[in-house]
């Protein structure tokens, strides 16, 4: 938080109008609303617990849901539903219907024994390190390997992590002559060589 303000502070103005700023939290370019920060921080709280599953994941969606409606209504319309739905098919039918084809299974079980890393790191480069991390899961009990291969995994390609898809979204949406100084930049030289 102390690196985003002091940051914050010397970048260039990026926020359109004082309604944008109002509803990132900030009244002023110095002042942090501290109302927004501690119900979000609240909110952030409940969903930590439900990724920890102390409780069910249906409480932090209600909560979520209310409190936007009541206090953000606007940003319930700035939500990137394509992203979503693309991370949730994704996960749900790519991730949910390979690992039950037999002869899929029996291959991963195959590759994935002793190159853990390995393998996560390349699974990472087509479909992103987290949906390849929830796959390789089920086919190995060598967690840390798993963990390294998909942290490394997510440096690769543009869709080797979903935050790099969304900042160059967002890059390509602000100024679309940036995008490819973008990709020089985030992808690894190893691409390229």
């Amino acid at each position: 938080l102390i690196w985003i303000q002091v940051a914050a502070a010397k970048a260039p103005h990026v926020c359109g109008s004082e309604k944008n700023k109002t509803l990132l939290g900030f009244s002023d370019r110095k002042e942090l609303n501290m109302e927004y920060l501690a119900a979000y921080l609240i909110l952030f709280t409940i969903c930590l617990l439900t990724v920890a599953r102390i409780i069910p994941y249906q409480i932090p969606l209600v909560l979520v849901l209310i409190y936007m409606l009541l206090r953000n209504r606007e940003n319930i319309s700035r939500v990137d539903y394509s992203l979503l739905a693309t991370f949730y098919r994704i996960i749900y039918f790519l991730i949910g219907n390979l690992g039950r084809i037999p002869q899929f299974s029996s291959f991963l079980e195959r590759i994935m024994a002793g190159r853990e890393t390995l393998t996560a790191v390349l699974a990472s480069q087509i479909m992103s390190n987290v949906p390849a991390a929830l796959l390789l899961s089920g086919f190995t009990d060598n967690y840390r390997a798993l963990i390294v291969g998909t942290n490394i995994g997510g440096l690769g390609t543009l869709i080797a992590s979903m935050a790099s898809l969304i900042s160059f979204k967002y890059i390509a949406k602000e100024n679309r002559n940036l995008r490819g100084k973008y990709l020089g930049i985030s992808q690894p030289p190893i691409l390229y060589s």
